[in-house]
């Protein structure tokens, strides 16, 4: 069977083959494509959407493939001066471009992207797409990325020649484009691979058994060709139980009372909502705070979550400064997010840079227990993540009891609640979910700390 190549199945080779094999030959093996990556791709669709208006007037192509590419070259063939979302099929590869503007002497490209930098990636798909279009026989004059500022700061009306940059690559896709050409062939060599895979085929990969993608194509051999592809790789070393009392103690002894254990959930958008807000910055609209006045004190819990979609900051601050007091050990899991919030909030609101500077120069980060293998369990996983010390350290707590297990859920699902026409009842459980989400966060480790001081009494 022949396949087109598009531009992303070329950057998943990139990233790896046996993406790219999985994708086109046994699709239905793909994992399905989760929240969190949905709302990627819709966040990308909003900058694309508003990038245009820099070039307003243009003819919009529908269709993919061969039908994009007939209504591209109508679009060109009727005299238009812009082209929206134009799409090539040439020699076996398609690309959807974002925004083809007539030159003097061709076209020049300009691809849209809802990052604040070029990488080396955007360089990789901008060439992929000037080679589609030479082979099309289609002449680009020009060729740009264009990108989010990253110092671009709203105040009123979104001002689209601050918010983007347009920066000329021109020279870089020529510099790639020999390199890029012998990818695509490798890329192509992977059709032939058939519908399953041989160890030929991945045995150069040194992290094959390691792999994200091993799970869905492993489902393809039998076990017989499943120990011959790893026969060469080492099996990963489990690393047996191990508390090292000592230093979980004296790590213990740097808390002072009384103790404040807490939390953000944050809302990102590459356009900016408020003013005084750049591109992707990370947005607190909720926090959970457990207060442990003395040790063995019943925590008491203080819980804040916007409910208007307005700026939440300074509602949040005033909320968050009414709960710390001045002195006691701040206590978060990997504690450098929440930090980077405090000193970004400090920036936007100083009258609130005094407590927010004494809660990170109070705070300590309970992940380094973990991360720096003072308490080491075969059955975290590997991982010093938050989800993967609870459930382990305190069994009878779990995320799968609640509607929202995960931080990109709460994210998503602020503008969902500050919604006016969310019906009521709906907006009640969907606020008390967001509470027990968060809180359960804070709670985990509240309950992490009492389990550490048990295992070093």
């Amino acid at each position: 069977m022949s396949y087109l190549l598009t531009k992303s199945n070329f950057l998943h080779f990139m990233d790896c083959p046996c993406k790219l094999w999985l994708e086109k030959v046994h699709k239905e093996l793909m994992p399905p494509i989760d929240p969190a990556l949905q709302n990627l791709f819709d966040k990308g669709n909003m900058v694309d959407a508003k990038a245009q208006e820099l070039w307003p007037g243009g003819v919009v192509v529908k269709g993919f493939n061969f039908e994009g590419y007939e209504n591209t070259l109508k679009a060109m063939e009727s005299g238009a001066e812009i082209i929206y979302q134009p799409t090539i099929v040439a020699d076996g590869l398609t690309c959807r471009a974002d925004v083809l503007v007539r030159a003097d002497d061709g076209w020049d490209l300009h691809e849209v992207k809802a990052k604040s930098s070029i990488s080396k990636e955007n360089y990789y798909d901008a060439t992929f797409q000037s080679i589609c279009f030479a082979r099309a026989g289609i002449k680009l004059d020009k060729i740009f990325i264009t990108y989010l500022n990253k110092e671009y700061i709203k105040d009123g009306e979104i001002d689209l020649e601050k918010l983007f940059i347009d920066e000329e690559v021109t020279g870089e896709v020529a510099k790639l484009t020999e390199s890029v050409e012998e990818k695509i062939l490798e890329a192509k060599a992977v059709f032939e691979w058939g519908t399953k895979l041989k160890p030929e085929h991945i045995k150069h990969c040194e992290h094959r058994k390691a792999c994200e993608w091993t799970g869905y194509w492993a489902e393809t051999l039998s076990q017989k060709e499943r120990d011959e592809l790893f026969a060469d790789v080492e099996d990963d070393v489990v690393l047996p139980l191990h508390i090292d009392k000592k230093a979980i103690k004296k790590e213990l002894e740097k808390l002072e009372y009384p103790l404040y254990f807490f939390d953000y959930e944050t809302y990102s958008t590459p356009i900016p909502d408020f003013d005084g807000h750049w591109p992707w910055l990370q947005v607190p609209f909720q926090f959970s705070v457990y207060v442990l006045e003395y040790e063995g004190a019943t925590p008491e819990t203080h819980d804040f979550l916007m409910e208007t979609f307005e700026d939440p900051i300074p509602s949040l601050l005033k909320a968050f400064a009414e709960v710390m007091g001045p002195t006691g050990t701040v206590i978060s899991w990997h504690a450098i997010f929440e930090k980077s919030r405090n000193e970004e909030m400090a920036k936007l609101h100083p009258e609130y840079a005094e407590i927010l500077q004494s809660v990170n120069e109070r705070t300590y980060d309970l992940i380094e227990i973990f991360k720096q293998r003072m308490y080491l369990d075969p059955a975290f996983g590997g991982s010093s993540s938050l989800k993967a010390v609870m459930p382990v350290l305190c069994p009878d707590l779990s995320y799968d009891n609640l509607n929202i297990h995960e931080g990109g859920t709460a994210s998503m699902s602020w503008p969902i609640l500050t919604d006016p026409s969310l019906p009521k009842k709906k907006r009640e459980q969907l606020y008390r979910d967001m509470i027990d989400y968060c809180r359960l966060d804070v709670y985990g480790m509240v309950r992490i700390v009492e389990e550490l001081k048990k295992k070093v009494s």
